[in-house]
């Protein structure tokens, strides 16, 4: 008899963990995710639509507070103050691994934040003057190379900043020409100088100089990408010229180390199903980033991290600006 009752107990408490283990992990209560960047910018606009989705999948309240400043450090320190309980996270870039290696963050952000699935991953392009590529008879990427090995130091290309990750992804792009940089403190000012003819070249992002591509003054001349955008389908890319520069700016989901796991699982479905829903589709392909694929959360999106972190570690070293730094990414 002993060994009857000992034997069902075995198994109503089997049956209890496995229904557990299988049930859904539900949100009680209001979500909030921290925004480093202002209201209105690139790094806002994409979390909002996001939110708004994940709010009706997930049944609570999705906040979007910005926390500006810094570079994005204000909002790094202020959401590592939250506790660790799935109810903070918070939008990131590849620019806080950047910011962190600076020495500007008071926590170790490699170990103490995690990304948990990236949103959309936009492509740099170097984008060109008009005026001058004519003036040049330059009409894509390979002749341009050609122009720069004949006239060297005569191509200048506009800097906003040599530590931010547009200047790592121009410096893998354009390894071993030798090109004229000028400083600039912000990309309207280049592309004024672009469109004048006073700077040849420039990087940037698609969504941000669309309006300047089409009215001709600037032409998009090598996509950092694996394909050819289809956008710009005469556009060269570093995937079929071989250049190995496929680096352009990303936003994920982060959250502090130590955040439960169901939490995360359960944040990570509630955004692959927004992803499917029309309204983020158009959202996507109006601004060009559905052009990229993003890694898939988990292994594939770690190995992807790992690789970003070490990159960017790489250029800093080489800019000798980097002042904290990971044995692993030695």
């Amino acid at each position: 008899m002993k060994k009857l009752v000992c034997l069902v107990l075995a198994i109503v408490m089997t049956l209890a963990l496995v229904t557990c283990a299988s049930a859904e992990f539900q949100f009680e209560r209001k979500i909030t995710i921290v925004c480093p960047w202002g209201v209105g910018g690139g790094a806002d606009s994409t979390i909002r639509p996001m939110a708004t989705l994940l709010q009706d999948i997930l049944g609570v309240p999705v906040e979007v507070q910005n926390v500006e400043g810094a570079s994005g450090v204000n909002g790094v320190e202020y959401t590592y103050k939250q506790p660790a309980d799935g109810y903070t996270f918070m939008l990131g870039t590849q620019s806080l691994f950047m910011q962190d290696m600076s020495g500007t963050t008071s926590m170790d952000f490699k170990t103490e934040f995690q990304p948990i699935d990236v949103l959309v991953h936009s492509i740099n392009i170097i984008a060109a003057s008009k005026v001058n590529m004519d003036k040049y008879g330059v009409t894509n990427w390979e002749e341009l190379q050609a122009y720069i090995d004949a006239h060297p130091y005569e191509v200048s290309v506009g800097m906003l900043t040599a530590t931010g990750v547009d200047g790592a992804s121009l410096a893998q792009a354009t390894e071993g020409l030798m090109l004229l940089e000028t400083p600039y403190s912000g990309g309207s000012e280049v592309n004024s100088a672009m469109m004048g003819g006073h700077c040849d070249l420039a990087i940037t992002g698609t969504d941000e100089i669309a309006g300047l591509i089409e009215s001709g003054d600037i032409i998009p001349i090598l996509a950092l990408c694996e394909n050819r955008m289809s956008v710009y389908p005469d556009m060269q890319c570093t995937g079929e010229l071989g250049i190995d520069s496929y680096m352009g700016p990303w936003r994920a989901l982060f959250v502090k180390t130590g955040t439960p796991q169901e939490a995360i699982d359960a944040m990570v479905a509630a955004i692959e199903e927004a992803r499917q829903s029309e309204t983020w589709q158009t959202f996507i392909h109006n601004a060009a980033y559905d052009e990229r694929t993003v890694p898939a959360a988990g292994e594939e999106l770690e190995t992807f991290v790992e690789e970003e972190w070490k990159a960017l570690r790489d250029y800093m070293n080489e800019q000798g600006v980097l002042v904290k730094d990971y044995d692993e990414l030695k």
